[in-house]
């Protein structure tokens, strides 16, 4: 007994490990300080609790620690040895290094619960969602207690430490939570089960999240339907862009009269899409095999436009093929014929039209023998029909005629969801036909909102186009916008433009007509040479060669010398401003 107590008095004299003495109460007795190092009042407790229970090596993995504890004469020894060393279980069992707090983490982060217990049923771990999912703290208590004391209905770590095979049961808890708990054995090398692993379920959990999922599902069904349907409805060789539910309301009717013969007059402001829904309904009709021929009223003189429309006799006037010509009625048989601005076609041939309309028969200039022809007329116009009727400039009967299936198509400015779609599809077509690629800042974007477009979908079209042409930058702002449109001739002349009070000035035609024949516009594919060759400047500016230059534009050190060639851009010019003042 003197040894013993000597042995006591020496092991206090420890400093290297953690020291515990409890009496054979467990209260404790003796603390060293590297015990108090590695932890804390409430871990010892912890540590207490654990041996209660019969535990004699073991580690709480939320400490950096293992634990053995030794029986001698009345009192017990704790000995608390840190361990750094990341060890998960390879077969020996003799001493069972901690996780590191990492693996901890992982294992509080699933989604279900995880336990450990050892070969005599005691919780040595239990991850966060376990504890959530039992609502109570189980470390230190043993499986057997807890089924007595009714925390569970039964235990699949019991089942597993009797027969030692895994097993998966459903568990009832006594908060009425039914749970699945699949309990794997984990042996050492002689085969002996040193601890059990479980993982827990929530079933109500469970059964919820496949409800749920249930009804995911169900809505994307849902949403890729829709999907399909507006690819239908957009997917067609045309610009539309239908996001707002006035020009869905457009599109839907469109599709709706597709499938059938009937008259088609669409109307709505100039620029807003006419034809495009035209193409839509040609495109989703029988008749989308044979010919869209598309005319416009308007642009050609009447006398042509009766020999276009209709068609001649060998003979007919002077200068006509002596062969005659069939007209666009005759070479659409089988398709479509869009008559576009129908509202300036001429009296006499709207009566010639009625005609056609009514018996599908056309007969040519100069002759006097009907030709029947099978095609579908859709017309267009920007104008009030029936006003034009109350002032005798419109055949009333044509008029009813045409409006058996009447389409409007609102303005720009009173479907505003559709004008962001449209910049980015316009901005894609600029991508591919120029290789260019711009963005417009949040602030461009919300201006082009403001705007009311008079101009409609054409306007915006051209807008974007010559903005993202002679704006060199891949992000636009808003002051690149009022600069532009100030150059172009639309600003105030105080650097400041309508547009930015989202007000462009409305381009009347009665008011340029005069002002344009004085104006020299210069051709598209000179301002895009001009783009150009300001791009090469710029970048020759930027670099102090030419092949670094090539590098900067992804193109050739050659093919960049040939567009300097074809630009006529020296070789002194970029020495000159590479070598300037402000270079330096």
């Amino acid at each position: 007994m003197q040894s013993d107590r000597k042995i006591i008095h020496d092991i206090q004299q420890i400093n290297s490990i953690g020291i515990v003495i409890t009496d054979q109460e467990h209260n404790i007795q003796f603390v060293n300080k590297k015990a108090e190092q590695y932890c804390t009042e409430k871990d010892r407790n912890d540590l207490l609790h654990v041996s209660k229970q019969g535990a004699r090596h073991f580690c709480v993995l939320h400490l950096k620690c293992e634990i053995e504890v030794i029986t001698i004469l009345d009192a017990f020894l704790f000995f608390i040895q840190s361990t750094n060393v990341q060890h998960f279980w390879n077969g020996d069992l003799s001493h069972i290094f901690l996780f590191k707090d990492e693996i901890k983490q992982i294992l509080d982060s699933s989604f279900d619960g995880v336990t450990i217990c050892d070969d005599n049923g005691v919780f040595l771990f239990q991850n966060q969602a376990d504890q959530e999912i039992l609502e109570k703290n189980c470390i230190g208590k043993n499986v057997r207690d807890l089924v007595n004391e009714g925390v569970f209905n039964k235990s699949a770590t019991l089942h597993v430490l009797e027969t030692g095979e895994s097993v998966s049961i459903i568990q009832k808890y006594e908060n009425g939570k039914k749970v699945l708990v699949s309990a794997t054995p984990i042996r050492d090398k002689e085969g002996t089960i040193r601890l059990v692993l479980n993982n827990t379920r929530d079933l109500n959990k469970l059964n919820r999240l496949e409800r749920e999922i249930a009804e995911l599902e169900e809505q994307n069904k849902k949403i890729k339907k829709e999907l399909q349907e507006l690819k239908v409805k957009t997917g067609t060789q045309n610009s539309i862009q239908a996001h707002d539910p006035k020009m869905l309301q457009v599109v839907e009717r469109a599709l709706r009269v597709a499938k059938v013969d009937s008259l088609v007059l669409i109307q709505g402001e100039s620029g807003v899409g006419k034809e495009g829904i035209a193409n839509l309904i040609h495109q989703h009709s029988n008749r989308k095999d044979q010919r869209l021929i598309v005319i416009n009223c308007g642009a050609i003189p009447e006398k042509l436009l009766e020999s276009e429309l209709f068609g001649y006799e060998p003979g007919a006037f002077t200068g006509a093929n002596p062969k005659g010509k069939a007209g666009l009625f005759e070479i659409a048989s089988d398709g479509t014929i869009f008559l576009d601005e129908i509202a300036e076609m001429p009296l006499l041939l709207q009566a010639k039209l009625l005609r056609v309309l009514q018996e599908y028969q056309v007969t040519r200039i100069g002759g006097n023998k009907p030709i029947k022809v099978n095609v579908r007329v859709i017309a267009a116009t920007n104008r009030d029909l029936f006003e034009m009727v109350n002032e005798g400039k419109f055949r009333e009967d044509l008029y009813y005629r045409l409006h058996i299936i009447p389409i409007f198509i609102p303005p720009l400015r009173e479907r505003k969801a559709d004008i962001i779609p449209l910049v980015y599809f316009f901005l894609k077509e600029i991508q591919e036909r120029y290789g260019i690629s711009r963005t417009f800042s949040q602030e461009v974007l919300e201006t082009f909102l403001q705007y009311d477009w008079p101009g409609n979908v054409r306007e915006l079209k051209n807008k974007v186009e010559r903005i993202s042409l002679m704006i060199n930058k891949n992000e636009i702002l808003i002051t690149d916008i009022e600069n532009e449109m100030d150059e172009g001739g639309t600003g105030t002349g105080n650097g400041k433009t309508n547009f930015d009070t989202g007000a462009w000035q409305r381009e009347k035609v009665s008011d340029t007509k005069d002002k344009d024949k004085d104006h020299v516009f210069q051709p598209l594919k000179e301002q895009i040479e001009e783009f150009e060759r300001n791009i090469i400047m710029e970048t020759l500016d930027q670099f102090s060669s030419i092949r670094k230059a090539a590098i900067a534009l992804s193109i050739d050190q050659s093919a960049l010398v040939r567009k300097m060639q074809k630009h006529q851009i020296k070789r002194e010019i970029v020495y000159k401003k590479n070598n300037s003042p402000k270079s330096k």
